[in-house]
């Protein structure tokens, strides 16, 4: 089995709990693509066999998520999970006017709570033993806010397009800090990734009652449109196969997504009019 599976993690299991779930479900190697926090739910690529080796690849697409944010209330973690650590009477009503001051290239504070390593150990891990470590910026890319509705006296949901990186939970916590008040993500749905929808995704237990599991699996090739693409002739297929270089007219380039017929061989690249695959993605 080699394919992508548009897995929809349910909460409460953690992004490898899920990869560990269908590694023994499906019998072969399985990889993500795409940490989803263990509270949230929704998409989560699964990359089967072969394809692990494309996960790389998959992750700088856009995102897009289905957040509520909860004001008043602040935790350690950011998100319903944690110890409240700050409560605040102001709960603003009217949230839309200050959305799109996020929208563009965004400075986040990494949270204490992340997989984000610090000297090879993860944030969270830190921080569960009361170790502080000094705050962590990055620069993410946030693409579109829209506000959809008010879910309750002090929460409101939100969908979030952005790029890769971007923690929800911070976008919250600042939206909140920006109207002068505290606030949480009490809820976290992830609507797209990587090109899958969770209108489209597969849950555990139809993934169980599947007879022919390879129906489910997503083409490899669909991931890998975006690199640029050479055709080999089919009678090199064996010594691409078994990382020869064989002849092939064209500039130098790197990083090839590399066909011989139709059938999809792998990713390489080429060297004086030289053709190699250097990621087979494909069985003998």
């Amino acid at each position: 089995m080699n394919g992508i599976i548009n897995f929809l993690k349910p909460p409460g299991m953690s992004s490898n709990g899920a990869v560990v779930f269908l590694r023994g479900l499906l019998g072969c190697k399985t990889g993500h693509a795409g940490t989803l926090d263990p509270g949230a739910c929704g998409v989560l690529p699964i990359c089967v066999g072969k394809a692990t080796r494309i996960s790389s690849y998959m992750m700088g697409h856009e995102k897009e998520y289905i957040a509520e944010l909860t004001f008043g209330i602040k935790t350690d973690t950011g998100d319903s999970y944690g110890e409240v650590t700050e409560t605040c009477d102001i709960i603003p009503k009217q949230i839309e006017s200050v959305l799109s001051e996020f929208i563009g290239n965004v400075t986040q504070q990494t949270p204490a709570y992340s997989a984000v390593k610090h000297n090879g150990r993860k944030l969270y891990e830190l921080a569960r033993k009361g170790i502080e470590v000094a705050p962590k910026l990055r620069q993410v890319e946030i693409l579109d806010i829209e506000y959809l509705n008010q879910t309750s006296d002090n929460s409101h949901l939100l969908r979030i397009v952005c790029g890769k990186g971007t923690y929800i939970r911070t976008l919250c916590e600042d939206i909140a800090k920006r109207l002068d008040t505290v606030a949480y993500m009490s809820f976290l749905a992830r609507s797209k990734c990587a090109g899958l929808n969770i209108n489209d995704s597969v849950t555990a237990d139809e993934i169980k009652a599947i007879e022919n599991r390879n129906e489910i699996l997503h083409p490899m090739e669909h991931f890998l449109k975006d690199l640029p693409s050479v055709t080999a002739d089919q009678q090199h297929r064996t010594a691409l196969f078994h990382g020869g270089r064989v002849p092939f007219e064209g500039a130098n380039s790197q990083t090839l997504v590399i066909y011989a017929g139709d059938e999809l061989m792998g990713l390489g690249s080429i060297t004086d009019e030289q053709l190699k695959i250097s990621t087979r993605l494909v069985d003998e």
